[in-house]
């Protein structure tokens, strides 16, 4: 959704982004949670070491998993947003605290965009699954500020996920990727100190819980389509004569 006159383009929550992610073409799977955060008893330098405790225990929960790629950083009312790309992991968090050293705002919504580090078959050698990073759509956003409670989720595609066999080992991409994905949910619940309760996709062809990918994704999941824009409500309101008896 765009912001502020066109000029900032930030989702206003999950369900726009899960949208936002299928007019792309993208299907994923969304897990997070609501701390349910009072950000009106907090100044802006405490909300934004609010932000960086989040981005912190997020990484450090997938770690080994997922590796920042790019980070937008948008600070209250979309009064300003921050661009950072071709991310290292190993500076990361000294480059995020430097940003948040020069913001004067209370930041609104941190968006990491990232990629993925999974068991992947390849086409020169489909016999060996080998470790690498894929730029599968993997997302982790926080929304903060007066007007929101600290919502927060991470948002992953399928196809480390899917029903496809790996040739030699009989066994799928499903289950060699799934068990690491879940160590890392339930490190990020203890990290964090909140349950994830709240578990979303934008297609009806994943099977999703509160530890990752209940079953495996099928090769080829359809987004969900878009709601059908019906217009404006008109309420019929009746006329004086008709309520006369």
């Amino acid at each position: 959704m765009n912001i502020a006159a066109g000029k900032i383009n930030v989702p206003t929550g999950l369900d726009d982004f899960l949208m936002e992610s299928a007019d792309l073409g993208r299907v994923v799977g969304s897990w997070g949670f609501n701390p349910r955060v009072d950000f009106t008893r907090m100044n802006a330098e405490e909300t934004n070491v609010w932000f960086f405790e989040q981005v912190f225990n997020f990484l450090r929960s997938f770690f080994g998993i997922i590796v920042p790629d790019s980070m937008e950083i948008t600070t209250y009312n979309a009064s300003k947003q921050i661009n950072k790309e071709n991310l290292n992991q190993m500076t990361f968090l000294d480059e995020l605290m430097l940003v948040m050293k020069n913001l004067k705002d209370s930041i609104w919504c941190i968006r990491l965009n990232l990629n993925i580090v999974g068991f992947l078959r390849t086409d020169w050698d489909p016999d060996k699954p080998i470790r690498l990073h894929i730029q599968e759509p993997a997302t982790f956003i926080v929304w903060g500020g007066a007007d929101e409670t600290g919502f927060q989720t991470f948002s992953m595609g399928y196809k480390l996920f899917s029903e496809q066999k790996v040739e030699g080992e009989h066994s799928l991409l499903w289950s060699v990727n799934q068990p690491l994905f879940e160590k890392a949910l339930k490190k990020w619940e203890r990290q964090s100190r909140y349950m994830i309760d709240i578990i979303e996709s934008n297609s009806d062809d994943l099977s999703l819980g509160r530890n990752g990918f209940s079953k495996p994704a099928p090769q080829r999941a359809r987004p969900k389509p878009r709601p059908v824009d019906t217009g404006p409500v008109v309420d019929s309101i009746p006329d004086l004569d008709e309520l006369m008896f």
